[in-house]
């Protein structure tokens, strides 16, 4: 019996033997042997959309030996690749791959698709006008300058003034189209998609990158490293250093053409780790970045309770105002509830979710909450006596900031904490108001794909879940959280007061106002959740880390990956020598 690595050894040697036996495989096993680099190593934020790592390509499944989407290269063909990015980052535009070094054994994946005339599953995708015994030869080759390690594939991205919401031009085909269209010089795209290959043809050429003309997106690095050398090295996931390839292990469910995510980790006030990650905008092909906005769901609740408390220390309100000198219409019930119970959640409300009617007309607003709870004179317990997490009473706190400030909720957290703090970004959005920039779209999964779920009847209540925010922005508010520029040092201390108990298991966890807080007070956080977005934001304030960690998607809950990449840093921090 023939051993599987053998008989693929034997399938190689048979198409060098066709292609004129001049190329070798090399005996590499490792990226280092074969002396590539990952492109990331260079250009830790290269936007990539690697094909065959999935099922979305040509053949319609992940291709033998793509273990990992990443894009390796021959040092010299990577750093070219590494100017032409910084060149054309300077116009606001940027790279995305599709590929790069390529695993002979891909290779020969690629030929026995070929040659089975029956798998037709991507026929109209990728080769509409061929028949498929067509493609061996000028799409299919039997040898690829891929597997030397200095051809690519990718397109151009445009991006606004702020470097941000970048998104491919239209380049008049997808990628991996097989047929004149995909011609560069192509008179069969219009004249804007003629002159989009135009300016990646340019940039490319001034690194010394030669196109080859069948294909727009195909390009050779022109001193052709390692000419006669084939390597059959898988592409897997970095190895070192340790703690970045923890991080990407952590963060690969997000890269890629999926819903993504947006990470950022400080320590001592600095962004270690800033990047975004698959895509804000499915249907656009936009990237997620530092920049992209996230509906940040219950995250907002810090907001809303700071507003609170700002209100406070303006002698505008008390915490211990009963909740209906502002708001009297809502029943008898509440009589003894108080701002504390809202923000604490002890306050007994019921849930307006459970009161709406099913299915609800529209969307119910702050406002709209308020009317459904003054209809119920009931609580679900006695104020002040337990603990239930409630999104009603941080409506009611919003609607409480919009009376004691005569401003809208909006205007108060823009005014009184944005546009001081400098989170230029940050708003609480309201259809018809100003739009959100660099917006992501929320999404989930069902039936083994994205379908966009932006919003629904609850998304348009403000006070529990409202805001949107990007990590640059938000590394802004983390910082305020240390000083008295916001909140003073008494009023913090009750934001990150243990105020009542939540849990005793697997932790004794209390909440504050807007956050939940350990036992011994070293970790803060809360997390958000609505639909199509899941967000975390988690405080270590005593050694300085902060892991913000933001995705439009329904799945997974970040929070987990969140405290998995704190520890990171907490155990470096550990290991340094005092």
């Amino acid at each position: 019996m023939i051993r599987p690595a053998l008989a693929f050894a034997l399938c190689v040697i048979s198409i060098l033997t066709h292609a004129g036996g001049t190329p070798q495989v090399s005996s590499a096993t490792t990226r280092e042997q074969a002396d590539l680099v990952d492109i990331r190593s260079l250009v830790p934020d290269m936007s990539q959309s690697i094909a065959y790592a999935g099922s979305d390509n040509f053949v319609g499944t992940p291709i033998d030996g793509y273990e990992a989407p990443r894009c390796w290269l021959k040092r010299e063909a990577a750093e070219a690749l590494a100017r032409v990015e910084a060149a054309l980052r300077k116009r606001h535009l940027r790279l995305r791959m599709f590929d790069c070094y390529r695993p002979a054994r891909a290779v020969a994946h690629f030929v026995r698709w070929a040659n089975d005339p029956a798998d037709q599953r991507t026929k109209a995708a990728h080769y509409p006008n061929l028949d498929k015994p067509r493609l061996l030869g000028e799409y299919i080759a039997p040898v690829s300058g891929h597997s030397r390690g200095g051809t690519v594939d990718l397109t151009l991205l445009r991006c606004d003034a702020q470097d941000a919401g970048c998104e491919p031009l239209d380049m008049g085909t997808g990628f991996d189209f097989f047929g004149a269209r995909a011609n560069t010089d192509s008179r069969e795209v219009d004249a804007e998609q003629r002159a989009n290959r135009r300016s990646l043809l340019e940039a490319m050429k001034a690194q010394g990158f030669d196109n080859y003309p069948m294909e727009w997106w195909h390009y050779t690095y022109r001193s052709r490293p390692s000419l006669n050398t084939l390597y059959d090295v898988p592409v897997t996931a970095p190895g070192e250093p340790a703690r970045q390839a923890e991080i990407d292990r952590l963060m690969r469910p997000y890269d890629g053409d999926v819903p993504g995510a947006s990470l950022l980790v400080l320590k001592d006030g600095k962004a270690v780790v800033r990047r975004g990650y698959g895509r804000s905008d499915l249907e656009r092909h936009v990237e997620a970045g530092p920049a992209t906005n996230y509906r940040l769901a219950s995250v907002t609740k810090q907001f809303t309770a700071a507003a609170i408390l700002l209100l406070a220390q303006d002698r505008k309100l008390a915490v211990e105002d009963p909740v209906r000198k502002w708001l009297p219409a809502l029943p008898k019930a509440a009589d003894a509830i108080t701002l504390r119970n809202l923000l604490d959640h002890t306050a007994g409300l019921l849930d307006y979710e459970d009161l709406m009617a099913k299915p609800y007309a529209g969307q119910i607003s702050d406002a709209g909450v308020l009317a459904l709870l003054s209809k119920e004179d009931r609580l679900y317990f006695p104020p002040g006596s337990t603990y239930r997490y409630s999104n009603s009473g941080y409506a009611m706190l919003a609607l409480v900031v919009e009376r004691a400030s005569g401003m809208s909720y909006p205007d108060f957290v823009r005014t009184r904490i944005f546009a001081p703090l400098g989170m230029r970004d940050s708003l609480a959005y309201v259809a018809g108001g100003p739009g959100v920039p660099h917006r992501a779209w929320g999404y989930s999964e069902q039936d083994g794909s994205w379908k966009r779920t932006d919003q629904n009847e609850y998304s348009a209540v403000l006070g529990d879940g409202g805001i949107y925010s990007n990590i640059d922005d938000l590394a802004r508010w983390d910082a305020a959280l240390y000083d008295d520029r916001l909140l003073g040092d008494a009023t913090r201390a009750q934001a990150f007061g243990k105020q009542v108990q939540v849990a005793s298991e697997p932790e004794a966890t209390y909440y504050g106002y807007g956050w939940r807080v350990t036992a011994n007070g070293d970790r803060l956080w809360h997390s958000g959740e609505s639909i199509g977005f899941r967000n975390t934001l988690v405080r270590w304030p005593k050694q300085r880390v902060t892991v913000i960690l933001l995705s439009n998607r329904n799945d997974p809950t970040p929070y987990d990956t969140a405290l998995e990449i704190g520890k990171l840093f907490l155990a470096a921090d550990r290991a340094e020598p005092r």
